[in-house]
């Protein structure tokens, strides 16, 4: 939709957004109408080079053709259903997902933060069940960001920050150590923990990368006490470190692993 197209000039549509949408994020002063590759447009024509990406999701630039014209095609079949009957796409981008990254597994979700609350709740029940009520402990990394729902929130390591701040108490269960700090990781087991849960590079923390010596002595740290190890690549994942998944440049295998962003170029897709 074109701002001609509503009767509205630019500063009575920003208005309207003023007035009626929850503020979230301070917005830049201009009107994205349309988009093209590396651009946003705004409703005079004036171009502004999209370094956000989406905010990390359009990874194939904006509008990519391949990308529309996959949406056009399955509109034309069958836009939503429920979760019972089997559907073509989803079986085909399951198998390719786990035969490219090596997983044996795929749940599907809505969002990033949604991945990672399936992440938390399934290490949880793993633990429950296989080793009593009180194994359901995570520890995260300081800094780290992993969503702002009360899972994935009380999972972020950044208890002083407005992440946190005014939505206390958060969940029990969390504890936080330093990144790359393998010492201070062992140093939070106890015989509660059921997982580590990390970013293989910190995003809003700071583009932090792993060390190798810190991945490799996470997964030992998990095989050594009955933990899953944990990684959150809705930002790394799909291509945007070189590889696939960012762990799959360390050689180091996650328990589970959550995506989102450019795995659904533009659409609600993760996993």
């Amino acid at each position: 939709m074109r701002l001609k197209d509503t009767g509205l000039t630019a500063q009575e549509l920003k208005d309207m957004v003023n007035k009626y949408m929850v503020e979230t994020y301070e917005r830049y002063d201009f009107i994205a109408e349309r988009a093209e590759g590396m651009y946003l447009y705004d409703e005079e024509g004036n171009a502004y080079l999209d370094f956000y990406g989406g905010v990390a999701v359009n990874s194939c630039g904006n509008r990519n053709p391949k990308v529309i014209a996959a949406i056009k095609d399955q509109l034309d079949d069958i836009m939503h259903t429920f979760n019972y009957p089997y559907t073509i796409p989803q079986a085909l981008l399951a198998k390719k997902i786990c035969d490219t990254i090596g997983m044996d597994k795929i749940f599907y979700q809505n969002s990033g933060t949604e991945a990672n609350e399936c992440m938390i709740k399934m290490a949880r029940k793993y633990g429950v069940d296989n080793f009593g009520p009180e194994r359901y402990h995570i520890i995260t990394a300081k800094h780290g960001f992993h969503g702002r729902t009360y899972g994935a929130m009380s999972a972020t390591g950044q208890p002083d920050n407005a992440i946190q701040m005014g939505f206390k108490p958060m969940l029990p269960g969390f504890d936080y150590a330093e990144y790359n700090n393998l010492e201070d990781f062992k140093s939070k087991v106890t015989e509660n923990t059921i997982a580590i849960m990390i970013e293989p590079v910190q995003g809003e923390g700071g583009v932090h990368p792993a060390t190798q010596e810190f991945i490799e002595g996470l997964r030992k740290l998990c095989d050594e006490k009955d933990m899953l190890l944990l990684f959150d690549e809705v930002q790394t994942g799909w291509g945007r470190t070189g590889a696939p998944m960012a762990y799959m440049g360390y050689g180091v295998k996650p328990d589970a692993v959550s995506m989102a962003k450019a795995v659904g170029g533009g659409m609600p897709l993760a996993a």
